[in-house]
C-alpha cells in the first residue's frame, strides 16, 4: 500500500472520530463548553468605530491565542470569519477551522487523485464542506434568535413593569431563556454592569447578531433613554409587530413551498438518473468519467445545476 494512502486513511479516521465526538456532545446536551467559548469570543467582538477601528471591549477575553492565531487574524477576512464562527455557535477557534478546511482540501485532492488519476484538483473542492456546514449552522442559529426575540421582549416587559431596571431585566432574560438569545442578553447585561454604556452594549449585540428585528429593539431603547417614554409599552408593541411578521412569513412560505420543492427535485433528479443508469447499464454511462470530454460535460452540468438551483430558490424567496 502506498504511503500516501496510509496518510489518507489516518486523516480520514481522525476527522471521523472528531466529528463523532462533537455529534455525541451535541446530542448529550453538554453545551457548557460551547457557551464558555462563545462568551470568550463575545468579549473581543465589538462594533467597529466610525474610523474603521474596533472598540476595545471592557471585558478582556483571553482565548489562548498563540503566534499562529495572531497571524491568522492578520489575514484578509479573518475577523469576518471569526464573527461567522461565533454566529454559528461553533465551539472552535479560527485556527482549528482553518486546519479542518485544509485537511478536507488535501484529503479530497489525494482521494480524487487516487480514484481518478489526473483529476485530483477537482475533488479539492471538498474544502468547501466545512464552510457549507458553518453557513447552515449560522443561518439556523440566527433564525432561532429571531424566533426567540418576541419571548425575550415579553419577559423584558414583565420585568420592567415589576420595577426591575433594564440591566436586571436583561439578566433575567439571560438566565430564563436558552441559547442563543439567553447567552447574548447575558453578555449585554454583563457589559452594562461593568460600566459600559447601554447604547454601546446594544450596538455590540447588533454587531454580533445578524437579525432584521434586532435593530428596532436597539433603536427603541436608545431613543427611550434620550427622550424618555414608556419602554414597557414600546417593547410590547414591538413584540406584537414581530409576531405578526412571523405569521405573514409563514403564509408566504406556504405559498412558495412549490417553488422550493421544484428546485430541490430539479437539483436531485440528474444524480438519481445517473445512478439508475449506472445500475442498469454501467458501460453506457462510463464515458462520463473515463473520457476527457465526459469529465468536461459533468463539470458543466454540475455548474448549470447549481446555477439553476440558486435561481429557483431566489424566485421562491420573498422577504417580509
Amino acid at each position: 500500500m502506498s504511503p500516501i494512502l496510509y496518510v489518507l486513511v489516518f486523516l480520514t479516521a481522525m476527522l471521523a472520530l472528531e466529528g463523532f465526538y462533537f455529534m455525541l456532545r451535541e446530542r448529550s446536551g453538554r453545551q457548557k463548553a460551547a457557551s464558555d467559548r462563545l462568551e470568550r469570543i463575545s468579549r473581543s467582538l465589538q462594533r467597529p468605530k466610525d474610523d474603521g477601528s474596533a472598540d476595545e471591549s471592557i471585558l478582556r477575553g483571553s482565548d489562548d491565542e498563540g503566534l499562529f492565531d495572531r497571524l491568522l487574524l492578520m489575514m484578509p477576512g479573518a475577523r469576518k470569519l471569526s464573527l461567522t464562527l461565533y454566529r454559528a455557535g461553533m465551539p472552535m477557534n479560527l485556527r482549528r477551522f482553518v486546519t479542518i478546511t485544509l485537511v478536507f482540501t488535501v484529503v479530497g485532492a489525494v482521494a480524487g487523485g487516487i480514484l481518478f488519476p489526473g483529476r485530483g484538483l477537482m475533488f479539492a473542492a471538498a474544502g468547501c464542506l466545512p464552510w457549507i456546514r458553518i453557513s447552515g449552522m449560522k443561518r439556523k442559529r440566527m433564525n432561532m434568535f429571531e424566533q426567540q426575540l418576541p419571548d425575550a421582549l415579553d419577559l423584558l416587559v414583565r420585568a420592567l413593569r415589576a420595577g426591575h431596571s433594564l440591566s436586571n431585566a436583561m439578566r433575567m432574560v439571560g438566565s430564563e431563556l436558552p441559547d442563543p438569545i439567553g447567552t447574548e442578553f447575558s453578555h449585554v447585561a454583563q457589559e452594562i454592569a461593568l460600566g459600559m454604556e447601554t447604547k454601546e452594549a446594544l450596538d455590540n449585540l447588533s454587531f454580533r447578531i445578524e437579525s432584521e428585528d434586532l435593530p428596532f429593539f436597539v433603536t427603541a431603547i436608545s431613543i427611550q433613554q434620550e427622550t424618555g417614554s414608556n419602554l414597557a409599552e414600546i417593547l410590547e408593541n414591538l413584540s406584537h409587530v414581530i409576531r405578526e411578521r412571523f405569521k405573514v412569513y409563514g403564509k408566504v412560505r406556504a405559498l412558495t413551498s412549490m417553488g422550493r420543492a421544484s428546485a430541490n427535485i430539479l437539483a436531485i433528479w440528474p444524480g438519481v438518473m445517473i445512478g439508475a443508469i449506472y445500475l442498469s447499464n454501467p458501460d453506457y454511462i462510463a464515458p462520463l468519467w473515463e473520457s476527457e470530454a465526459g469529465g468536461t460535460i459533468v463539470m458543466i452540468s454540475i455548474a448549470m445545476i447549481v446555477v439553476g438551483y440558486i435561481v429557483c430558490r431566489r424566485m421562491a424567496t420573498i422577504r417580509v
